[in-house]
């Protein structure tokens, strides 16, 4: 158990950390400086932090360049499939905040699940969905 809040206590500073600056952010915006910040970091955000989140978990052996790339493109599909399915199936409406929400549940999401991969998979592999035949053995000559 100590384990575990030792590495959900990074977490949980980036969480607060991230709604603070939001709140910080949101009361700034009347002045121009500030606008353009939370415009610059609006768009790391959107553009950049949930694919470098997927390839940071997932491609480790990957140079610097290749995961600027890759994070690059994964963000904007991650992006647009979370925000489709929040408004689509969950008829969430498309704000700010709503995506912003969004987007901080996807990385969660990500990193839990990349965590905890080998528990949630031995969880899976109790049920039998599918029905798997034994491979007939060959026969020695």
């Amino acid at each position: 158990m100590n384990k575990i809040k030792q590495e959900l206590i990074p977490w949980v500073y980036i969480l607060v950390a991230c709604i603070l600056f939001s709140l910080l952010m949101k009361i700034l915006i009347n002045y121009p400086f500030f606008s353009f910040l939370r415009a610059l970091l609006g768009m790391i955000y959107v553009l950049f932090l949930p694919g470098y989140v997927v390839v940071r978990l997932f491609f480790e052996k990957l140079d610097f360049l290749e995961k600027a790339a890759l994070s690059f493109g994964l963000s904007i599909a991650i992006v647009i499939l979370a925000v489709m399915f929040t408004n689509m199936v969950l008829r969430i409406p498309i704000t700010a905040l709503s995506n912003f929400l969004v987007l901080l549940a996807a990385m969660i999401i990500t990193v839990v699940v990349k965590r905890y991969q080998k528990q949630i998979v031995s969880f899976f592999m109790r049920f039998k969905f599918w029905k798997s035949k034994p491979k007939p053995k060959k026969k020695k000559k």
